[in-house]
């Protein structure tokens, strides 16, 4: 299958369980733990024993984040909830794509290709088949985990970490903050940029952080899901301090660079690099 031939069945936005084992690297037995515990979700298109699930571009990008995350130690069903948590996902999802950077986003759809134009100059080099996958401090969105305990993200390299939850009872619970103060570092990251230039004005950015703000937005979603939140968003909160002191200068601290594995899991679906290779995660 080559690139134009990829990208037309990535436009159907429907992914099969082998695509995710296949790309992401996570084990065929740790993508029904995740399906079970309600920490991704899917569709099925038919029914009985043979029934085929499916799943959309965010699942599979969340499940990327997912096995990334349970690489560097934490549980599948941390790893989940960290997933879930980590501030304004919905964005890096929606940039961090094939479409999004190789296609002009006002183009119709070419009846010859099935795909709209290609971009003359793409606004990054993240799927040229020419070039490999590296990280790139700039865009870079990288979760860290200090002294085994406080969770937070840095929206480049240079950022101190925006701390959005804590790991408890020897990390087999994690409890989000919510809300948290991420704005500021997000509304500057690069990611952020590319954002903006995807909507027809910057307000509609303003308007997601907004709403993502909004606890009451998410609280169906939070009880279904058996996931815990609390409120650390005072200047003066003990644990919010604590977590600071730690994480400006943590003796043991571990990094997972979610965007590149969201990357990297893109590009191995379009062919541009080999298939998930090595010791199959979640196993």
């Amino acid at each position: 299958m080559d690139l134009d031939d990829a990208l037309r069945r990535y436009r159907q936005d429907r992914f099969t369980d082998d695509d995710i084992t296949r790309c992401t690297g996570l084990s065929v037995r740790a993508w029904r733990e995740l399906i079970k515990i309600g920490a991704v979700r899917t569709v099925a298109v038919s029914r009985g024993p043979g029934r085929v699930r499916l799943c959309d571009a965010t699942t599979f990008k969340r499940a990327a984040v997912i096995a990334a995350i349970n690489a560097a130690g934490c549980s599948l069903a941390i790893a989940g909830r960290i997933a879930y948590f980590l501030p304004f996902h919905a964005v890096l999802y929606e940039i961090c794509d094939p479409c999004a950077i190789l296609f002009q986003s006002s183009a119709d759809v070419d009846p010859d290709t099935g795909l709209p134009r290609r971009s003359e100059y793409p606004k990054t080099d993240w799927f040229d088949p020419d070039k490999p996958a590296k990280a790139d401090p700039e865009t870079d969105w990288l979760v860290e985990i200090c002294e085994a305990r406080f969770v937070g993200v840095k929206y480049a390299a240079k950022d101190q970490p925006t701390i959005f939850g804590d790991l408890r009872e020897e990390a087999t619970r994690f409890v989000a903050w919510f809300p948290h103060n991420a704005r500021a570092q997000f509304i500057g990251s690069a990611i952020a940029e590319l954002a903006k230039q995807r909507l027809p004005s910057g307000d509609g950015l303003v308007d997601f952080v907004a709403e993502w703000e909004d606890p009451t937005l998410w609280s169906k979603d939070l009880r279904r899901l058996g996931y815990e939140y609390e409120n650390h968003d005072t200047d003066h909160d003990p644990l919010r301090l604590a977590a600071e002191a730690t994480a400006s200068s943590p003796v043991n601290k571990t990094t997972i660079n979610v965007t590149l594995a969201i990357r990297r899991a893109l590009r191995r679906y379009l062919g541009i690099e080999s298939p998930a290779s090595g010791r199959e995660i979640g196993e």
